[in-house]
């Protein structure tokens, strides 16, 4: 599985909160497909501590404004915040919203947290926010509304994981409301 890179948005601190990675593994994800997303802590030092129930929630972009997040799981209660060692990762899956548009995940972080206490200022040190690049959830459709499969022949991108061409799955352009096959292409740098 490869995963995109995307650089720090929201609020960015100084010291370990600005060596921090949020990626999703796609950039396109049809209505309740399931997505991979992974924190990475890139800090040779200091740990990095994420919200004990749900890392991330997800944030729906509507007339140019991000909208509150909405939880990517239901909790019962917060957790204790979840320790992310120095040069270490978090992976976790999440669902695509019902919803079609431009979406990201929004994670909230802390540095110099209790291990023994919920993410929250007075049990950390720093708080701040970090946010995937935006992706796009799109609607699929019956496959008769995007005609006869695709002829063409798919690739291994140079990253040797990625593949290239026709991935069989009819979507709903969001612009257009048009339904067509989708044609997948190597990530940037592969």
């Amino acid at each position: 599985m490869s995963f995109r890179r995307w650089r720090a948005l929201g609020l960015l601190l100084a010291g370990a909160l600005s060596g921090c990675i949020a990626e999703t593994d796609r950039e396109r994800y049809a209505t309740g497909e399931p997505g991979t997303a992974r924190f990475r802590n890139l800090s040779p030092a200091a740990s990095i501590w994420l919200d004990g129930c749900s890392a991330f929630g997800l944030q729906r972009l509507e007339g140019g404004v991000w909208q509150p997040p909405r939880p990517a799981h239901v909790c019962v209660w917060a957790g204790f915040a979840q320790r992310v060692a120095p040069e270490a990762e978090r992976t976790e899956g999440f669902v695509a919203p019902a919803e079609p548009g431009t979406w990201r995940l929004l994670y909230a972080v802390g540095a110099g947290c209790r291990a023994d206490r919920p993410l929250a200022a007075e049990h950390c040190r720093q708080l701040g926010e970090l946010a995937t690049d935006p992706f796009e959830v799109v609607a699929f459709c019956e496959e008769r509304a995007c005609g006869p499969a695709l002829g063409m022949p798919n690739r291994l991108c140079a990253d040797g994981v990625s593949v290239a061409g026709p991935t069989g799955r009819c979507l709903r352009d969001p612009e257009s409301g048009a339904c067509g096959w989708e044609i997948a292409s190597c990530p940037a740098g592969s």
